[in-house]
């Protein structure tokens, strides 16, 4: 189970998107009921605590989504784009096929736990090098310890962000059944490194790893 390693994904769709011209980080998006319900205050996940019906730019939804793992906000976006978050699943797929990500199958955007909803360890780290090499200008933000939003200060749980001063992202993901997760990436000199644990038993075990 890819846990809010998911968002990885979640956020290659929509740099895609804003590469094409389909959306703009100035977009106002909306937070649906849904939104709100299963991925937000409504819920015991990660958010961004927006509130129902309530919006702000893609700009805010996408660093909520990646700096603060909102699974409210993920799936604000995924609506937003393809009008549902089944449509924008398919979306995702697509992606997942064109990388090579052979053992991946999505069916939200946020990482929720579902029989359908699969990757593994080696397929996060095709899509993390994907994105890292075609979308540099927003990658930055996988390396921002902290975002601020409506008040509330929540920080980076990717512990090694605080360790090691190589280390520039990228994502961690925890679910009871997936466990605590990670896909980190360093750089070093001219080398780019990239590794992925998944199933770890704590937040320090998934750095230590």
């Amino acid at each position: 189970e890819p846990a809010s390693l998911t968002k990885l994904m979640t956020a290659y769709t929509i740099f895609h998107a804003l590469k094409d011209g389909k959306v703009r980080l100035t977009d106002n998006v909306v937070v649906s009921e849904r939104a709100w319900r299963e991925g937000g205050a409504g819920s015991a996940g990660s958010t961004m605590f927006l509130p129902i019906h309530g919006s702000t730019t893609l700009e805010n939804m996408l660093k909520g989504m990646i700096i603060q793992s909102g699974n409210d906000a993920s799936i604000a976006l995924a609506e937003h784009l393809s009008g549902s978050e089944e449509a924008f699943s398919d979306v995702m797929n697509r992606h997942a096929k064109e990388l090579g990500m052979n053992d991946t199958h999505y069916v939200n955007s946020a990482g929720l736990p579902d029989p359908q909803h699969y990757t593994s360890a080696f397929d996060i780290a095709l899509l993390s090098r994907a994105l890292i090499r075609e979308f540099p200008q927003y990658y930055a933000w996988f390396s921002e310890k902290d975002f601020l939003f409506n008040g509330i200060k929540q920080g980076n749980r990717n512990l090694l962000l605080y360790r090691d001063p190589t280390v520039d992202g990228i994502k961690t993901g925890h679910t009871q059944t997936a466990g605590y997760c990670l896909a980190a990436s360093a750089k070093r000199g001219d080398m780019r490194m990239i590794t992925v644990v998944m199933g770890t038993e704590s937040p320090d075990a998934r750095a230590r790893a």
